[in-house]
């Protein structure tokens, strides 16, 4: 083998080892920067919250709260006075003569069948209708067929009162049960007033709410330090809470004695707002980045 064959193969291995030698620094350089960088943004995370981040790179500081998830849907609430409200007494008496019709009637002076006579039975007291009779528990329980008394017992029977001798397994559809509820409501004279629909209380405080909105005034209130500022046009120095009122004083001094109270134009407010938006969406961004 003459002397070219020689530096061919010396420079095969020479540069097969040093192929070796840099993809072992690469790696090394990519695995731990990559856990180093993982590392660092870690701590940074924990040492620096949302609020410092704002702190650290805008003129001004807006306390930050963390958003959690409510965890799962809200709960559906059963509203029976609005649903009574709503009720197609056609649709509850197709209801009661296809499932109530073969053991009950309903008109007035009815004959009692294998359950009573259901004519006035809203509001009556409970197994108080005359010439039938009735299982035990029902003539040991208290009260009357109020509309929520009828809406649980037609919901499940064996339930409402455990041993009647009512065979009749309930109308688990909240629309029949509520519709049948109302048809027996059309057949009593002078019944009950339909309860009042859960949605009132909600509307009031809605309602209430938009006045709240509706109030706010032309002026702010602003704590400024005790020194004084005198430049309104930056109203990043504002250190106090910022509220609405109905009149200023420009004299006084709050209870914690931190600095006079002061009326800032409407222009700077928006201008706080207008810019506490784009902070907050700059701290977002780097909150996902990190």
């Amino acid at each position: 083998m003459g002397e070219l064959g020689l530096n061919k193969i010396f420079g095969a291995l020479l540069a097969t080892a040093l192929g070796v030698f840099a993809l072992q620094t690469l790696s090394g350089i990519v695995f731990s920067g990559g856990s180093e960088g993982a590392h660092h943004g870690d701590e940074h995370a924990e040492a620096a919250s949302m609020t410092e981040q704002m702190c650290e790179k805008f003129a001004y500081c807006v306390e930050v709260a963390d958003a959690g998830g409510t965890g799962g849907e809200a709960e559906e609430v059963f509203d029976l006075g609005l649903l009574l409200a709503s009720a197609d007494i056609a649709r509850g008496e197709r209801t009661f003569k296809g499932k109530c019709a073969t053991c009950h009637t309903i008109d007035q002076g009815g004959a009692n069948g294998t359950g009573p006579n259901l004519h006035d039975v809203v509001g009556a007291d409970k197994a108080a209708h005359a010439g039938f009779a009735y299982s035990a528990v029902l003539e040991g329980m208290d009260g009357d067929w109020n509309y929520t008394n009828l809406n649980d017992w037609l919901y499940n029977p064996s339930s409402y009162a455990r041993g009647t001798t009512m065979s009749f397994a309930g109308l688990r559809r909240d629309d029949d049960r509520v519709n049948v509820i109302a048809y027996l409501a059309a057949n009593t004279t002078n019944p009950p007033a339909f309860p009042e629909p859960l949605a009132a209380s909600a509307e009031e405080g809605a309602e209430g709410e938009e006045g709240a909105e509706a109030a706010e005034g032309d002026a702010v209130e602003a704590t400024l330090p005790a020194d004084g500022v005198d430049d309104m046009e930056n109203p990043t120095l504002a250190t106090g809470e910022v509220k609405t009122i109905d009149s200023v004083d420009a004299t006084g001094r709050d209870d914690g004695g931190t600095g006079e109270t002061v009326t800032v134009p409407a222009e700077a407010v928006e201008a706080v707002e207008d810019a506490a938006g784009e902070a907050e969406e700059a701290v977002t961004e780097a909150t996902d980045d990190n």
